[in-house]
């Protein structure tokens, strides 16, 4: 086990037990080197819940490089969390974001209510990342 895996698995007992804000911060205040783990803790975990603390956990760092990681999870089948991967990528809005987006459009579905709604949260999220690159470049 590494050291990076030993202080992940640390502040997830915080979040299972309640303390989600301290680990949170804790987690986010590691070193960027943490992501590769962190996303690695995501693939293997269960709980949605947990998976959903985690892609939080990934974009709070607020590294570009995590992106593909996002554009990624937006193919979740869980709702809350490819919602937490849309939060990542509107907060990381970058060109590179906004085509991870655009991509996600692509994404098929089983049932038309779920391709609805998930249509609309990406249409959203690209309405805002778009606004706030227009917003930076000013």
């Amino acid at each position: 086990m590494t050291d990076n895996t030993s202080k992940i698995e640390s502040y997830l007992e915080e979040f299972k037990k309640g303390d989600s804000q301290n680990a949170l911060c804790c987690l986010t205040n590691l070193p960027h080197d943490i992501l590769p783990d962190l996303i690695a803790g995501l693939k293997k975990e269960r709980d949605s819940h947990v998976r959903v603390f985690l892609v939080e956990t990934i974009w709070q760092h607020r590294q570009q490089s995590v992106i593909p990681f996002l554009a990624e999870v937006l193919h979740d089948p869980e709702p809350d969390i490819w919602k937490e991967a849309l939060n990542g990528l509107v907060t990381l809005a970058s060109p590179e974001a906004i085509e991870a987006l655009r991509s996600a459009r692509k994404r098929q579905f089983k049932h038309d209510k779920d391709a609805q709604e998930f249509r609309e949260w990406l249409d959203e999220a690209i309405g805002q990342s778009e606004a706030e690159i227009s917003k930076s470049a000013k």
